[in-house]
């Protein structure tokens, strides 16, 4: 059995594992569980939520969307003095300065305002969009091993293309900053990853050649003064698969080998960060 003792992988814990071997170990393996809930964290599960629902119905509950954000932040504490002063000792523990989050009339508005956008976003960017699938749930074979692949993508659509072709597209929606993301992100090999093997699995599943499927992340901005949504395509074509493929399968060796490094570059933001797990 696999040493997570599960039949599957899935890109998280691929990237968990490319960016410390051993925090892997912990999450995956020893099952030490780290809460660290935040503003951001929730604010992109709610917003994936109701594009989710969006891409089903074709239909935008900005009065629902706000309900289920300010509940999110009522259950957490978010803008509690406690929270507060929690994230102040935490930045301390890091040498760096506190960083105070905006409070939710902030999140609110950045969330209605990357909803509203959303239908025109996609009309001018997919004309004549359908969707095929929401939330698609993978779980394929990886070839000559016993470890399948799991992942769920967050949107399959197909969309007029060239005049008289139609085109697949593997979306992903991400949350950022009011500018994107940059130069070094957008050129950083471990997030293309994510939609690489997306795309490679689903189109194998499916039996698409390779330049039939179009793959990239859809930017939701907080807080951009326009244009509060990007997209970001990522040329994914047969050698940026194998590319994909060959971390996917350089993971599972490493981890069956038992090799749990850390990586002392990965600390910063690591949860297990001077805890009694990882001093």
């Amino acid at each position: 059995m696999f040493p997570t003792e599960k039949p599957h992988v899935s890109y998280s814990e691929v990237r968990t594992w490319k960016e410390c071997p051993y925090r892997h170990k912990l999450t995956y393996i020893d099952k030490i569980v780290a809460d660290d809930p935040s503003q951001y964290l929730d604010y992109g599960i709610t917003l994936h939520d109701h594009l989710e629902n969006f891409l089903k119905t074709r239909e935008i509950n900005i009065d629902k969307l706000k309900n289920d954000l300010s509940a999110a932040w009522e259950e957490k504490g978010y803008d509690t003095q406690d929270y507060i002063d929690r994230l102040k000792s935490e930045a301390e523990a890091r040498g760096e300065k506190p960083r105070i989050l905006e409070t939710l009339p902030h999140w609110l508005q950045w969330a209605e305002t990357s909803m509203v956008a959303i239908p025109e976003f996609m009309d001018e960017n997919f004309p004549n969009w359908k969707t095929i699938s929401a939330e698609h749930q993978l779980y394929e074979n990886i070839p000559a091993d016993d470890v399948k692949f799991k992942g769920f993508i967050d949107a399959v659509i197909e969309c007029d293309y060239r005049k008289t072709k139609r085109k697949i597209w593997i979306l992903d929606w991400k949350t950022a900053g009011s500018y994107g993301w940059n130069a070094w992100k957008r050129k950083d090999f471990l997030i293309q990853a994510q939609i690489s093997l997306y795309k490679k699995f689903w189109r194998t599943k499916f039996d698409f050649e390779c330049n039939e499927v179009g793959a990239g992340f859809v930017l939701l901005k907080r807080g951009a003064k326009k244009n509060p949504i990007d997209m970001f395509k990522v040329s994914v074509g047969p050698k940026t698969e194998d590319k994909a493929e060959k971390l996917l399968r350089s993971m599972l060796k490493s981890v069956r080998s038992g090799l749990y490094l850390k990586n002392r570059n990965s600390c910063k933001y690591c949860p297990y960060y001077n805890t009694e797990h990882c001093t």
